[in-house]
Parts: structure tokens; C-alpha cells; sequence
């Protein structure tokens, strides 16, 4: 198998919302080796290492498009692609294994990494959670407005018999307790992701407190 050298630039909404963490993945899962860091300009640089058809593959999985007005969303506007040989190429920055993200530590241990790791997956899932939070309430509003509506109906028409309504409107009451169902349901995901992070916290609170001592 020929193997392909290249470097990447990548910009957009991409640090501090766990863009690396998705390259990483995405590497692995294209079979490609190489580092990934951010830059003081707010880019991602990459330097990756793979088959043509790898390469092709990674480069598509990590292209990807968000929310532009979403600070939280990840959305890649831009991906320079240079390999060995062209103007724009630079040879990787330090040693790496498999696919790796730089933090910019010089070492770091295996305790560390995880927990930056983690850290960059917590980004991704409360950013997620953002998203599905958004929906929800748009959809909530939209079902508000339609039960207003209805209900604003429904006081207009007193002069109808209670089995003329129930005809005409149908139960209410059957909508009204779906939309509690929904928001109790989204209450029980709040409170079940706090739990998440707090217990997250207090290991690594013992695991580094194990270390100093």
C-alpha cells in the first residue's frame, strides 16, 4: 500500500467544542495515522498519514457543517489539503503512535490524557444536549401556540353542547399531558446529566489527589 503524507488546515467554529476529539475518531475509523492540534488563529491544523482512499474518507468524516450562527455548533467552513511534495506541506511538528491529539504538554500520562479526553467528549455531549434542549422547546412553543389556539376556539363556541365540542375539538386535556410528559422528561435528563458530571469530578478529584500524595 502507497502511503500519503499530508497536512491539513481546517477552519471554522472548531476549538473549545470538542472538534479534535471528533478528528481523532474519525481517524481511527478511516484507518489513518497522524496528530491533530489547534492554532493561536483559532484553525485546527492536521497531519495525517494513510492510503489515498483513507485519506479521502477521513477528509470527508471531519468536513463537517453545523449551525453557522451556533458559537456551540461545530461548522467547518474551510479544509486546505497540501501532501508531501506541495507548497503548503510542512513535516509533522513531533513523534506520534496511531492518531494522536496534541495538547500542547510535552508528556503526558495515561491518567492525564483520558481525562482530557473526557473532557473534550463531555464538550460534545453538552453541545448535543444544547441542541436537542433547542429543538424541543421550538417544538413545545409550536404546541403551545396550536393548544392556545384551540383553546381560544373553544371559548368562542359556549353556545355549543359539551358533545358538539368534544366533536369539534377532540380531548384537549390528552394534549396538555403530553406536553408535561415531555417537559418532565427533559427535567429527568437535566438532573441525570448533572449527576454524570459530578461523578466524573469527584473521580478525577481522587485519582489526582492519589497522585500528589
Amino acid at each position: 500500500m502507497f502511503v500519503i503524507k499530508a497536512r491539513m488546515l481546517v477552519e471554522g467554529v472548531l476549538q473549545g467544542v470538542g472538534y479534535r476529539t471528533i478528528v481523532k475518531q474519525a481517524a481511527r475509523f478511516s484507518g489513518v495515522k497522524g496528530l491533530v492540534r489547534n492554532l493561536d488563529d483559532g484553525r485546527v491544523e492536521i497531519f495525517c498519514e494513510g492510503s489515498k482512499t483513507s485519506l479521502e474518507k477521513f477528509r470527508k468524516l471531519i468536513d463537517i457543517k453545523g449551525k453557522p450562527d451556533d458559537i456551540m455548533s461545530i461548522n467547518v467552513t474551510k479544509i486546505e489539503y497540501f501532501e508531501e511534495g506541495e507548497k503548503g506541506y510542512s513535516p509533522v511538528w513531533k513523534p506520534y503512535r496511531g492518531f494522536e491529539i496534541d495538547y500542547g504538554m510535552e508528556k503526558l500520562s495515561p491518567f492525564e490524557e483520558s481525562t482530557l479526553e473526557d473532557h473534550e467528549f463531555g464538550k460534545l455531549y453538552f453541545s448535543d444536549f444544547r441542541n436537542e434542549l433547542k429543538s424541543f422547546r421550538e417544538e413545545s412553543r409550536n404546541e403551545l401556540m396550536g393548544v392556545r389556539k384551540e383553546l381560544k376556539g373553544f371559548r368562542g363556541d359556549t353556545n355549543l353542547s359539551f358533545a358538539q365540542m368534544a366533536e369539534k375539538y377532540g380531548d384537549i386535556s390528552v394534549e396538555l399531558k403530553e406536553f408535561r410528559t415531555g417537559i418532565e422528561s427533559i427535567s429527568a435528563e437535566l438532573k441525570e446529566f448533572r449527576t454524570e458530571i459530578e461523578r466524573f469530578l469527584t473521580q478525577f478529584l481522587k485519582e489526582y489527589s492519589k497522585k500528589r500524595t
